[in-house]
């Protein structure tokens, strides 16, 4: 598979997601991280997720998973549900989020999964858009915004309407909801802190 490839390479491409389209490198390959960021024009400081082919691959890239993140994995993996995990020792320090954690997500997309598969390790998902902007939900959409600057647009059809996928802290020891999405979690979390409530501004 050329996206593969490309991943493997150490290149950026855009690929369809379980949610959206994204754009998509090795987590392993720190300058390639870094271009995403360049490419989207947003803060390289922040934290990005990266998708897994299987969700037993969790226990390789986080320290420890709690049991309320053990009970969330499975129930809603593969699907659209991220968590923030400690990162073990293997996820290069410069592509860690604040705390020295990872966010990982297992899709349930066919055209996603068999992605993975190929590329065998964890590859950065970040939607495919200018920081601030709307993601795009077509192939075409992704090469217009970012043109030639990609080493690949793999296109799965569009992704319309999908809400961004659900985002759960639980690096810490209380689970903490950032972000509402796809899939309803509270009655899975027990005692947590409720993060997600819109900021005006």
């Amino acid at each position: 598979m050329a996206a593969a490839e490309a991943v493997l390479r150490g290149g950026v491409i855009g690929f369809p997601t379980d949610t959206l389209y994204g754009l998509g490198c090795s987590l392993f390959d720190v300058s390639a991280v870094e271009m995403v960021a360049r490419l989207k024009r947003r803060d390289p400081s922040h934290a990005v997720i990266s998708l897994i082919a299987e969700p037993h691959l969790v226990y390789g890239l986080a320290s420890d998973v709690s049991p309320v993140a053990d009970r969330l994995i499975a129930k809603h993996w593969p699907g659209p549900l991220s968590l923030i995990f400690r990162a073990a020792p293997i996820v290069p320090v410069r592509v860690r989020g604040s705390g020295s954690t990872v966010a990982l997500r297992c899709p349930r997309d066919t055209l996603c999964q068999k992605l993975l598969a190929y590329i065998g390790g964890p590859v950065v998902s970040s939607s495919a858009n200018l920081s601030g902007r709307p993601p795009a939900e077509t192939a075409e959409e992704v090469v217009a915004v970012f043109g030639n600057q990609l080493d690949l647009v793999l296109d799965g059809g569009p992704r319309r309407g999908s809400r961004s996928s659900t985002l759960v802290d639980v690096s810490g020891t209380r689970p903490r909801l950032l972000r509402r999405g796809q899939v309803e979690v509270d009655a899975d979390l027990g005692d947590f802190e409720d993060a997600s409530a819109p900021r005006s501004g």
